[in-house]
């Protein structure tokens, strides 16, 4: 089966309050696992002019939002372009982020559609590419998703991203690792992210950057397949 590790960073808790900083995404294929290198990744830094949050949130994503205060006073797109170059993430507006990953899903044959069955649709050209446009009428993506904790979290947030209802669909069932690493005899909570990569033998700390942390995902999912 093929899923999306889905990661981000956040202002905060709140989903109604605080905002996205920044959404991490590897698809992963079970019956061929590829190296990380190879895979398909997304990494979108988002770009706020005002932003409300937690003093830890904000403390934890400081070097985060250091790279957005930069690339946002940055005087020409060739130190954009150096920004981007080293972070590894694109920058993006709010309202932009969405179609973005619509466009990322389609090139990697998740958007569920076929441009040559679009008879009649309206298409739209990004670096020469051509892609469904997205309307009231399109059919939304149907994603199945990895993340730790992302049903109760990261859906709540990225939901409230413009657009995000109308192009992408999260199917119910949401993988979790953690159950693959509870101890059911010993644990008094669902053992957290850092936890699962103890148990499952994969070395190094949480990040908290938001692609490194899909990564991580994708690594303790593995073990089972």
């Amino acid at each position: 089966m093929k899923y999306v590790s889905i990661d981000i960073e956040t202002t905060g808790l709140d989903s109604v309050l605080h905002k996205v900083l920044s959404i991490g995404a590897i698809i992963e294929d079970t019956n061929n696992p590829l190296p990380y290198d190879e895979l398909p990744k997304f990494h979108v830094a988002i770009l706020h002019n005002e932003l409300v949050g937690s003093p830890y949130a904000i403390n934890m994503n400081r070097n985060l939002i250091e790279s957005i205060v930069q690339y946002q006073t940055a005087e020409d797109q060739d130190e954009k372009n150096d920004l981007i170059q080293m972070t590894g993430m694109h920058f993006l507006p709010e309202d932009q982020v969405v179609e973005a990953f619509f466009h990322f899903l389609h090139d990697n044959g998740m958007s569920g559609i076929d441009l040559k069955t679009m008879m009649g649709q309206t298409v739209k050209i990004v670096n020469q590419r051509t892609y469904p446009q997205l309307s009231s009428n399109i059919k939304p993506s149907s994603i199945s998703v990895a993340g730790k904790n992302f049903g109760t979290f990261d859906k709540l947030f990225l939901e409230r991203l413009p657009r995000w209802k109308q192009a992408i669909r999260i199917k119910q069932r949401i993988i979790d690792p953690s159950i693959l690493f509870v101890d059911w005899k010993t644990d008094d909570a669902m053992p957290s992210l850092d936890e699962c990569k103890k148990r499952a033998n994969i070395p190094g700390k949480v990040t908290h950057n938001a692609l490194e942390d899909a990564w991580d995902v994708v690594q303790i999912l593995r073990k089972n397949y």
